[in-house]
């Protein structure tokens, strides 16, 4: 029987006809983001605001222009849009770490780890699709490594969304080293070839200063099939990512794991590996019945593992309400309802529904790095809003873990 798949398309088989949309789609796509990323082919950071700086640094405008005035050596920013003055990441972080050094901060604006405290892996997780994961991801991670803290985020899905936020095209280097390359099994039958890496190779910089990349791509699906076949008495895979991090734990403060939308045993071993759990999850009933089959799951698993392995207690474990419209009633009573049931384990702020926020993803870009007079100033500070009140309140969560006042002395 013939099949017309499209026009001029005959008798092509099924496995064709989408690799052919797939090529054309992946094609279609590296020049989109090649020309969002023109001239320079890679994501360049904005300069920021004086008064951006100071919100990233912690610490009030006058106080800022005391120090600039009374240390010219350090970073003066430059005069831009008339007597504006924008400074790049690099300088307010220079600028940071002169207060710290001379104890001119408070302590709650010192966002480098202190003594014993450990760095914290959080992974971003939810079975359901749509949630804000990636957008969650992003987000966290670039407004915290502005805010001074060394942060790793780890793309767990083949999707590789999240690194495509950080400005890697993975169809542009299809031999790129992945979290794939740290985790994956030996191979029996070449014991001199392909081996697991050391995650120091695979980790990249990006354009955000202190925000450090671990890619993804479709190669992360190769560890469910491995694992499958493997001997897990001799290669247990809930413990990969944890073994492939341990190189680089003290190397940052915080690691941030976006997780696909699938109870993976790639996904596992990063709930085996974390501190603490964030769950976005929309004000929809749906998405609260998926939640409770999505937790339930994630239960009996960590269950299992514990039973082998002895207790593995998260520091903490919060849902961040996402997409959310404050004027929807019907998403104020299920945020009520949800809130009702989990009580303060629901983060008091949530991530709002924003056209900014949207608009700055369309260009895989988060509501940091976009240029404020892009978007209109309302729109845009609604978003801004939103999201430093997330992050705050996401930052009290990791300096709680460290055993810091969260008051801030």
């Amino acid at each position: 029987m013939t099949r017309i798949h499209e026009a001029g398309q005959m008798n092509m088989s099924g496995s064709a006809s989408l690799g052919r949309h797939a090529g054309l789609i992946s094609s279609q796509l590296i020049q989109h983001r090649e020309r969002l990323l023109e001239p320079n082919k890679e994501k360049v950071l904005r300069p920021f605001s004086f008064k951006e700086a100071c919100h990233y640094i912690g610490v009030n405008e006058n106080s800022l222009r005391h120090t600039l005035r009374t240390n010219p050596a350090l970073p003066q920013g430059t005069l831009l849009r008339g007597t504006r003055r924008y400074f790049e990441a690099s300088e307010f972080h220079a600028i940071r770490d002169f207060l710290i050094e001379n104890d001119r901060l408070e302590s709650k604006n010192v966002t480098r780890r202190q003594g014993g405290e450990r760095s914290q892996v959080v992974s971003i997780v939810n079975l359901k699709g749509g949630a804000g994961k990636t957008s969650t991801a992003a987000s966290v991670a670039s407004a915290l490594a502005l805010r001074g803290y060394r942060v790793a985020v780890i793309d767990l899905d083949a999707q590789a969304s999240t690194t495509q936020f950080c400005g890697i095209i993975p169809e542009r280097e299809p031999d790129m080293l992945t979290l794939y390359d740290a985790i994956r099994y030996p191979d029996a039958s070449d014991p001199e070839g392909t081996q697991r890496v050391d995650i120091r190779e695979v980790i990249r910089e990006t354009h955000i200063p202190n925000l450090s990349l671990i890619p993804s791509n479709m190669h992360i699906m190769e560890f469910e099939h491995e694992t499958a076949v493997n001997d897990q008495k001799k290669f247990p895979f809930f413990v990969r990512v944890e073994e492939a991090l341990a190189p680089i734990r003290d190397d940052f403060d915080v690691f941030l794991v976006d997780c696909p939308p699938q109870m993976s045993f790639a996904v596992i071993a990063s709930l085996f590996a974390s501190s603490g759990l964030l769950v976005p999850v929309t004000a929809s009933f749906i998405d609260v019945m998926s939640l409770g089959t999505f937790l339930g799951m994630a239960g009996e698993m960590m269950s299992v593992l514990e039973g082998r392995q002895g207790a593995r207690p998260y520091d903490w474990i919060k849902y961040l309400i996402t997409r959310y419209n404050p004027t929807d009633q019907p998403q104020i009573q299920v945020a009520s309802y949800l809130r009702s049931i989990l009580e303060d384990a629901v983060m008091a702020s949530e991530f709002y529904l924003s056209a900014a926020i949207a608009d700055a993803a369309n260009s895989a870009e988060t509501i940091a790095e976009v240029d404020p007079s892009s978007f209109n100033r309302q729109t845009y500070q609604r978003a801004w809003d939103s999201v430093t009140r997330v992050v705050t309140e996401f930052e009290g969560l990791i300096h709680q873990s460290w055993g810091r006042d969260t008051n801030g002395a």
